[in-house]
């Protein structure tokens, strides 16, 4: 069920599911599209961070995995501290092969858990269109 406080988008990317996998759990290529800095450890329980220059580090913490259709993890709101409930959202993608490429869906949830949660649903879904954008234009035109 979607709320008025979930971020939902779907793009379509002229890239394989193992190369769009790739880019979600690989360090060096999340940083190309996600921020300018990561550390991400791609296992149930894996914690690392995504951090942008003028923003600082946000930690996280990997919650489910099935490579390479499915990724969600949980990040925190602000910058150096542990993502817990009530501090932080969680993020799914899920993957699809279709022609020409993948559809990769988002779904960011927990924003009723924090304390201005229309303010961080405002700002994410801000981010997302960037963020997902740039990892589009990392494979070339949409598929």
């Amino acid at each position: 069920m979607t709320t008025a406080l979930e971020i939902t988008r779907t793009v379509d990317i002229a890239a394989t599911p193992a190369a769009v996998w790739a880019a979600l759990t690989e360090q060096d290529l999340i940083a190309q599209w996600f921020g300018d800095s990561a550390e991400f450890d791609p296992a149930p329980g894996g914690v690392g961070y995504f951090g942008w220059s003028t923003h600082g580090r946000f930690r996280v913490v990997v919650e489910q995995i099935e490579a390479p259709r499915l990724l969600v993890y949980r990040w925190a709101r602000e910058a150096d501290v542990d993502p817990v409930p009530g501090n932080s959202t969680v993020v799914r993608f899920e993957l699809t092969p279709i022609a020409g490429g993948t559809r990769l869906a988002l779904l960011e949830s927990g924003f009723d858990e924090l304390d201005d949660p229309a303010t961080a649903h405002a700002d994410n879904t801000g981010g997302w269109q960037t963020e997902l954008d740039d990892l589009v234009r990392m494979f070339g035109v949409a598929a």
